[in-house]
């Protein structure tokens, strides 16, 4: 019998976390362990998660000091893993809620599959909409400047599709893979970890999306970027920079190079033009400028947080 620990970040969403975890250990393929790496939640996660732990032997809590984002998160989470000598580590946020039958048939899937595998991935679906989520589900061009969605006619008549990124929304990952590539990346702060992350491993070990494993997801629809969640896109746009610096080399990363400075001209563009960013546009041209330089000095870390960025967002 495979050995799977789970690993979830969570910050401030306790209420979610309570139905994640719960959803975790009644799973009908036991959990050895589940690490929830708390990333100094201010709410009342920790008071809930110490009282957890008492009851739910298999839960063990990781409370940081200060917020390092879901990025830092997920590294701490898989390198406490990785020292515990699991076969597999099962890896989400606190907004996803897998199928009863989620990792049964991930670990199935395992065992059909010829060949080492560095991750099997359940589909993602939408809890609101009942949707799949198949941009979760990814194929990365060779430049690494843009990421193409499974299609879901794809997904809809196929049980093993191979994919080389995917979100971290419940991929089943080898620990073996974890061993080949090493951690996922911390300097990311967040947005990007995940792709970058599955993408290393599925460049050593073949990796797929399974179609009859799934995990539902509670993130809001969303209709587009807006001033509000833009810190991500500008902290998504310097990682991009940063994974492009660290394995590309050549006509390959001046491709690349000239791929992202068009999105970031684009991106100005529609900040200068579109009415939705009247009021905010020094701020967002400011913060992806800023995004841009930090890529291009290989910067990595946080450079705004959340609650800085929001307070000058009118």
């Amino acid at each position: 019998m495979e050995n799977v620990c789970a690993v979830v970040v969570t910050y401030n969403r306790c209420e979610l976390l309570k139905e994640c975890l719960e959803s975790l250990l009644n799973q009908s393929y036991s959990l050895s362990k589940i690490y929830v790496v708390n990333n100094n939640s201010t709410d009342q996660t920790k008071e809930i998660l110490d009282d957890i732990s008492q009851k739910e032997p298999a839960i063990v809590p990781i409370h940081l000091d200060e917020n390092i984002g879901g990025a830092g998160g997920f590294y701490t989470g898989v390198k406490e893993s990785l020292e515990s000598q699991y076969d597999w580590i099962w890896i989400m946020d606190d907004d996803a809620e897998p199928d009863r039958k989620c990792l049964e048939n991930l670990i199935k899937s395992v065992k059909d599959i010829n060949g080492e595998v560095g991750f099997v991935a359940p589909v993602i679906i939408n809890k609101h909409t009942n949707n799949i989520q198949n941009y979760h589900h990814k194929k990365v061009n060779k430049t690494l400047t843009k990421d193409r969605a499974i299609d879901l006619e794809t997904i809809n008549n196929n049980k093993y599709i191979e994919v080389n990124a995917n979100a971290f929304v419940g991929p089943l990952i080898s620990t073996r893979a974890v061993k080949k590539v090493g951690l996922p990346r911390k300097d990311f702060f967040i947005w990007l970890d995940d792709t970058e992350y599955t993408y290393r491993i599925s460049r050593v070990m073949k990796s797929y999306l399974i179609s009859d494993a799934v995990i539902y997801h509670k993130d809001s629809p969303t209709n587009g970027i807006d001033p509000k969640s833009f810190w991500k896109v500008c902290y998504g746009f310097r990682n991009r920079i940063l994974w492009v610096n660290s394995s590309l080399k050549g006509l390959n990363k001046i491709a690349s190079y000239t791929s992202l400075m068009g999105q970031y001209i684009k991106l100005l563009i529609s900040i200068l033009l579109r009415y939705k960013w009247k009021n905010n546009r020094y701020v967002c041209m400011k913060y992806l400028t800023l995004a841009l330089l930090k890529g291009i000095k290989n910067t990595g870390g946080i450079f705004v947080t959340p609650q800085e960025y929001l307070c000058q967002i009118k």
